[in-house]
């Protein structure tokens, strides 16, 4: 009998197992942050190149040119619509916009995930209080 009690596992061994399980999560934690931190960064100074080139390509292409007729010369327009129409749908930058797209949409989807981590990060905290 005393031979199987030393097989028997120490009694801190559950206390032991649920702190390292409980340091697995804060490193997960962390390094989610890290990354979410990190793309919340790079979009921040991607923001600006992109929206100068969505700028530029707007101007390039001459959509606002042809923006402006819409304005400027509503009957003539209204007269060749569907001209109009195909030559706003050809001059938009398309690729600049699909990038300044994906720069927004990497900014908010990081900054939803860095809120939701870091709200987690202080409940832990609150809950370890």
């Amino acid at each position: 009998m005393p031979k199987e009690y030393e097989k028997l596992p120490s009694k801190d061994l559950f206390k032991k197992i649920m702190c390292r399980i409980h340091k697995e999560q804060r490193l997960l934690l962390f390094k989610r942050i890290v990354v979410y931190f990190f793309g919340l960064a790079g979009s921040i100074v991607a923001f600006v190149p992109a929206f100068q080139m969505v700028k530029t390509g707007f101007f390039d292409s001459g959509f606002t040119r042809f923006f402006s007729l819409l304005f400027s010369d509503f009957n003539i327009v209204m007269a060749h619509w569907q001209n109009f129409a195909l030559a706003l749908l050809e001059a938009i930058p398309v690729m600049s916009i699909i990038i300044f797209s994906v720069i927004i949409v990497v900014f908010l989807e990081s900054l939803k995930f860095l809120a939701r981590d870091i709200k987690v990060v202080f409940y832990l905290k609150k809950l370890i209080n």
